[in-house]
C-alpha cells in the first residue's frame, strides 16, 4: 500500500517515545511488546485490558498501539510511559 492510499493513522516510522521517570529501570527487563490482553498480568491486575481498550477508544491510552491479526501491542516503552501518565509512583518502605 503506498502513502497515498494509506489510512491517515498508518505510519512507517514511530513517533519518539515519551522520557520515562520512574518505570525506566523495567524497560531492559521486559519484552519489546505488550499485548493488550496480557496488561492485567504485567501490571499485577492494576490495569485491565477493558481499561486499556476504552482508553484507546477515548484517545487516553498509549500514543503507539500496532496490530498483529487481531491482537493488539504496544512497544513496551510507550506502555510505561502510559502508566507514569496515569500517576505512577515509586514508594519506598522506611525500615523500622
Amino acid at each position: 500500500m503506498n502513502k497515498k492510499n494509506s489510512p491517515k493513522n498508518v505510519t512507517d516510522s514511530l513517533p519518539p517515545a515519551p522520557p520515562l521517570v520512574h518505570l525506566a529501570d523495567y524497560l531492559p527487563k521486559l519484552p519489546p511488546c505488550i499485548a493488550r490482553k496480557k496488561v492485567a498480568w504485567f501490571t499485577g491486575g492494576a490495569i485491565s485490558s477493558k481499561k486499556l481498550a476504552n482508553d484507546d477508544a477515548l484517545c487516553k491510552g498509549p500514543l503507539v498501539r500496532q496490530k498483529i491479526g487481531e491482537t493488539v501491542i504496544y512497544p513496551t516503552e510507550y506502555f510505561l510511559a502510559y502508566l507514569e501518565s496515569r500517576g505512577v509512583r515509586t514508594i519506598i518502605v522506611p525500615q523500622l
